[in-house]
């Protein structure tokens, strides 16, 4: 067996699989046996763990984000949401939580260690209500157990943002001072002190970038009485907690990778037996002979996933490797192919994608040259890596035996970086140490000063990155969310920071479009190892019928939502889905109709 895993209902004390906030625990062990013994408080804690994303969920995060093109989207991606969808206004963790702080009091177990727990679970509680946060805003803020179903409090209204922003900052301060943890945890599995300060440095950024960047709407917290947070005092909170983290935590950038062939230190992260304690601070684990890893059965499959891949627009955001912005045609005005658009450029793209150097293990064993597969599953050419093993053999069942990381000291430096530009206090020391390190590793060598270089931040905005982010205008903020993008690409933050920073319509504008194809009706050679890869047509068959296996229909008939638009002398693959949409109301989700209905003091969202 490979590891042990945390994020599974490990013995199952106390777990609750009801959401209504008054119900038993489901338990035959005494309360008395679990709380007068360190190995009981450290069962019990486990069951926490159970509100993480899963084996297989924690790489799927970012399914719906501006950046990757997939072949169907639901309801809140089409702007058909309503009160009557909303679904996850689940409890069940909370009072979990809180049953076993209101219960770890026995003295025969000694205070440091039942506080040491109780950091814990004030660090996932705080967890759970930010997540409640992003998702509804304002809600009640509970921190007891109801075990009676007339309990007044039962029928509370919303608590205020900043109610909810003083007790997760309450609960991650206690946590930080109290996890007697200070170093990585074996495989990351679990936490320790460092995520409470580095998950503190999460929350206020986002509530900061919220009250900044919502200063105006129909969302504007001014107007529902928040006013004990400033986004500048959130921001100086979110720059202090990862400072403390970078200043004296155990983690550092890996770069113990060489890169080659689409694999390198970035990768190395996600494709890691066991996840590379060195940077990642917390992760799921995964096993194959337990069939609990699924990363390439959803990402290369025909039939399982969405075919999620990275869209044209997002993919000209990577830097060439010397730090000048990237340009997709070349200086007679011709478009760039494939292999030229993925040569020296920012090495993550290449360790995101399948770029034009990258190989796959066949079934002999050899690794050969191998281009995105666009039959069946690559919606744009772009198709993605960053989660999946380079072996065929893991493709087509849950096989997995990578780690997913759920935070990394990346982020950490992110979101320093972040703070300061917003505060405008990010000396060109600060940039060295954060978004200087991150470009190092994916190996650039240098910059421009519109988009600064290793060591000293940018003095103009970048064309392309400034027409990406219309409203901003500060170079650094600019260059700093490009970097943000680029390096969390596909881990679960895009979308809240759209949501954040009041860009959601970037779900809507992003055209989907693909790679540069030359020529129609005609084999091409994608990656440039001489082999045809595909045949993309738009006649009603193919003329050679020894091409068919690499076909690809790209006309308008047969309801074909997979097409081409013209590009100088040859085309841009576009994928024509349509229905997305992001009416403003979708920034929160509305309180689900029938909670609305049992508890009249409830107020809905606006706009539902």
């Amino acid at each position: 067996m490979k590891k042990n895993f945390l994020c599974l209902s490990i013995l199952g004390i106390f777990l609750l699989s009801s959401c209504d906030m008054n119900e038993e625990p489901q338990s035959s062990a005494s309360v008395n046996m679990v709380f007068s013994s360190a190995k009981g408080l450290e069962t019990y804690a486990y069951s926490f763990y159970n509100d993480l994303p899963n084996y297989s969920s924690a790489f799927k995060q970012d399914a719906t984000s501006d950046y990757s093109a997939k072949n169907q989207i639901g309801g809140m991606e089409v702007g058909a949401y309503t009160t009557n969808s909303s679904s996850s206004w689940s409890w069940g963790a909370l009072r979990n939580i809180n049953f076993f702080l209101e219960n770890n009091t026995n003295p025969a177990v000694s205070e440091n260690i039942r506080n040491h727990y109780n950091g814990i679970a004030r660090l996932f509680r705080a967890r759970f209500y930010f997540n409640k946060l992003v998702s509804y805003g304002e809600v009640p803020w509970i921190q007891k157990v109801f075990n009676n179903s007339e309990d007044p409090d039962l029928f509370n209204s919303q608590d205020t943002r900043d109610v909810i922003i003083e007790h997760i900052i309450d609960d991650l301060d206690y946590a930080y001072n109290y996890i007697n943890k200070v170093d990585a945890t074996k495989n990351s599995t679990t936490v320790n002190k460092w995520t409470a300060a580095s998950f503190k440095s999460r929350v206020c950024l986002f509530e900061a970038a919220w009250r900044k960047y919502h200063a105006t709407d129909e969302l504007d917290i001014a107007r529902t009485g928040c006013t004990k947070y400033s986004p500048k005092q959130l921001y100086l909170l979110a720059a202090e907690a990862a400072k403390e983290v970078i200043d004296k935590g155990p983690y550092k950038i890996y770069t113990g990778t060489s890169y080659t062939n689409g694999r390198g230190s970035y990768r190395q992260l996600f494709i890691a037996d066991n996840a590379v304690t060195t940077e990642v601070m917390l992760a799921i684990a995964t096993d194959k002979v337990l069939q609990m890893g699924e990363q390439n059965w959803w990402f290369n499959s025909s039939t399982y996933g969405p075919h999620l891949c990275m869209s044209r627009k997002f993919a000209k955001t990577y830097l060439n490797r010397d730090g000048s912005p990237y340009r997709e045609t070349k200086n007679d005005g011709s478009f760039k192919t494939f292999v030229e658009e993925t040569t020296n450029r920012d090495l993550r793209l290449n360790q995101t994608i399948r770029g034009y150097d990258f190989t796959r293990m066949d079934p002999t064993g050899n690794y050969v040259p191998t281009a995105a597969n666009f039959s069946g599953h690559s919606l744009t050419g772009y198709q993605y890596t960053k989660y999946t093993m380079d072996d065929v053999s893991y493709d087509d069942a849950r096989t997995n035996d990578n780690d997913i990381p759920l935070m990394r000291f990346a982020e950490v430096l992110l979101n320093y970086a972040e703070a300061k530009a917003e505060l405008n206090t990010l000396t060109d020391e600060d940039w060295a140490k954060t978004i200087g390190v991150l470009r190092m590793r994916a190996g650039i060598t240098g910059g421009t000063p519109t988009t600064g270089t290793l060591t000293a931040k940018p003095t103009s905005p970048e064309p392309y990155i400034a027409a990406y982010y219309p409203d901003v205008n500060d170079a650094t903020i600019l260059e700093i969310r490009r970097e943000r993008a680029i390096e969390l690409c596909l881990e679960g933050f895009r979308m809240n920071d759209l949501k954040r920073w009041n860009c959601a319509h970037l779900w809507v504008d992003d055209p989907w479009e693909g790679v540069y194809i030359p020529a129609l009706n005609t084999p091409l050679d994608m990656n440039g190892d001489g082999e045809a890869d595909v045949y993309f047509y738009q006649t009603d068959k193919i003329d050679d019928a020894k091409y068919a296996p690499i076909g690809v229909y790209v006309g308008t008939k047969k309801n074909n939502v997979l097409n081409v638009v013209q590009a100088g002398s040859g085309y841009l693959l576009k994928y024509n889905i349509k229905g997305r949409d992001w009416p403003a109301r979708q920034y929160l989700y509305p309180i689900p109709e029938v909670v609305i209905q049992k508890n009249n003091n409830l107020h809905q969202n606006p706009g539902w």
